[in-house]
């Protein structure tokens, strides 16, 4: 079949999902941001994607609801959807305001909706909420079909009242394997450390996170803790972390180069959350072999086997946080063989392989089912193949 993946925000998640429905037969097509390209892939797109994927790219640069230039773009968005003429549309969940709109000119082809994020994080970007809730909204009214990454996500995205979709179906987050692109050679693990990554707000458990490492400089003095990335909370607390010893300190926007190399550089991997739904985190730690320690929020520990490729404990709980920091990092053998087994993870139960096959049936089943209202003069007979 023909589908088209869009997405304004996962480069990598797009590049994988694309690659390994081409790699099953299917002809692929991707709709992208020219600047989210630039900002995480650059110039390796090309390498990255498999040769009988299409890419388009879409330049972004007026912003906002209030800029009127951004409409130009619907226009250009609207003749690529009809020039494709794809059976089936997948677009992942985004705050962009013209896509609703410019989902109509799929005319009769169902629309696949990933949803990364059932509920906005706390703190995690507050603006312009109504607009953004908006979007949402009606992106998942407009759905026919909704993949989820995690079972407590199904659970909690069907809690929510309204004429959305209840279609849904709970499919894993692949891990980015796109990332050893950027591997670098020589480049060691620094011992009894630590990594932090990824959008520093503050659901992600900083100050937990803080207060266990306290605790594990008792038992393990040379503990490094390297925290990589930005937001509210590197903001707050960056005097802080810049002026300890134990911190090595990554501020900013992270290209993959400085992803692959602090992954690299990792003992293991802390998601220390009060808060969340699932984690790409996790997935990146399995593509480099570390094991990771989790809390037990959203669907994050549905990919964590508890005690095989990482460990898993309760949120706002730093003596629980602490003590399997200090159980991993002084077991090297352990760690190790948790790290061994992340990397089989990636390779197998979260391979794009398996992840495109169960996302195939979800499309395969639009496509014999009736449609939710696209065509506007309400024919009601299934998807055209």
């Amino acid at each position: 079949m023909k589908i088209l993946l869009i997405s304004f925000n996962w480069v990598e998640y797009l590049v994988e999902m694309a690659n390994a429905l081409a790699a099953r037969g299917h002809a692929c097509d991707v709709i992208l941001k020219t600047s989210r390209v630039r900002e995480t892939v650059g110039d390796a797109l090309p390498a990255l994607l498999d040769p009988r994927v299409r890419a388009h790219l879409l330049d972004d640069r007026p912003r906002g609801l209030r800029d009127p230039r951004q409409w130009l773009t619907v226009p250009r968005f609207v003749a690529l959807v009809r020039s494709i003429a794809p059976d089936v549309v997948n677009v992942h969940d985004t705050s962009i305001t013209y896509l609703p709109f410019g989902l109509k000119a799929r005319r009769r082809s169902p629309l696949l909706l990933t949803v990364h994020d059932v509920a906005l994080h706390p703190g995690a970007d507050e603006r312009e909420p109504r607009r953004r809730a908006w979007v949402r909204r009606a992106l998942r009214e407009a759905a026919d079909a909704v993949i989820v990454h995690g079972e407590r996500l199904r659970e909690q995205y069907l809690a929510e009242p309204g004429p959305i979709c209840r279609n849904v179906h709970s499919i894993p987050h692949g891990c980015y394997t796109v990332l050893r692109h950027w591997l670098r050679p020589g480049v060691a693990e620094i011992p009894r450390s630590v990594l932090f990554f990824g959008r520093l707000h503050a659901y992600k458990g900083l100050d937990v996170l803080l207060q266990a490492m306290d605790r594990v400089a008792r038992d393990v003095p040379d503990v490094r803790l390297i925290v990589a990335g930005d937001g509210e909370e590197m903001t707050r607390r960056h005097a802080t972390l810049a002026a300890d010893p134990r911190c090595i300190v990554e501020r900013g926007y992270l290209g993959n180069d400085t992803v692959a190399r602090v992954f690299q550089q990792a003992g293991i991997v802390v998601l220390p959350y009060i808060e969340g739904s699932q984690s790409g985190v996790v997935r990146i730690a399995y593509v480099f072999g570390k094991p990771v320690i989790v809390t037990r929020v959203g669907s994050i520990p549905e990919s964590v086997k508890d005690g095989i490729t990482g460990l898993v404990v309760p949120p706002r709980d730093p003596e629980a946080l602490a003590r399997a920091m200090v159980d991993l990092l002084l077991d090297d053998a352990r760690r190790r063989e948790m790290g061994a087994a992340a990397g089989r993870m990636a390779s197998e139960d979260l391979s794009w392989s398996r992840i495109a096959e169960r996302t195939e049936k979800v499309c395969t089943a639009l496509l014999d089912q009736p449609a939710r209202g696209a065509d506007p003069a309400g024919d009601r007979a299934p998807y055209r193949r």
